[in-house]
């Protein structure tokens, strides 16, 4: 057997693992919109959120018909540093546990991001997107979500 078929064996064998362990689009969909229901329940039971930030902390936010084929990696890329505002607001309240949370729920978004190509010229910026509450912000991702979850 000569080093190039052992070579080419090789990458593919690790091409097969690897699709066996990283998550199908559903899946990906699936674990972020999981996380986003447990932030929604715990914004929700909290005072502190629920007087401080419902009226204060306003957030950039994309619509499902932004969403769209040519822009998903973008919008996806805008909720990703919108989340990174709210952690940077809870980090600053002092909530660890919070602040924890949400961190995780970020690092999922980050590792679970759509695999569509980009073609940002024709995408809105993310200054662009109306500004929403954070609930708002929370129902509008858990929308797409939602969405992108029952396509895949």
């Amino acid at each position: 057997m000569n080093l190039w078929t052992v070579f080419i064996f090789s990458i593919t064998f690790m091409q097969r693992i690897a699709d066996t362990y990283t998550p199908d689009e559903r899946t990906k969909w699936k674990l972020i919109q999981k996380d986003l229901d447990e932030l929604t329940e715990e914004s929700k039971a909290s005072k502190y959120w629920t007087s401080k930030y419902q009226e204060d902390l306003r957030l950039y936010t994309a619509r499902t018909a932004d969403f769209n084929g040519t822009c998903k990696q973008h919008i996806f890329d805008c909720y990703c540093e919108e989340f990174k505002v709210v952690l940077e607001e809870i980090s600053l309240s002092g909530d660890e546990t919070r602040a924890k949370r949400m961190t995780h729920t970020l690092t999922n978004m980050q590792n679970y991001s759509p695999s569509a190509s980009d073609t940002t010229g024709s995408c809105k910026k993310c200054e662009e997107l109306e500004e929403t509450s954070f609930q708002e912000f929370l129902e509008s991702f858990h929308s797409i979500t939602q969405e992108n979850h029952s396509e895949s």
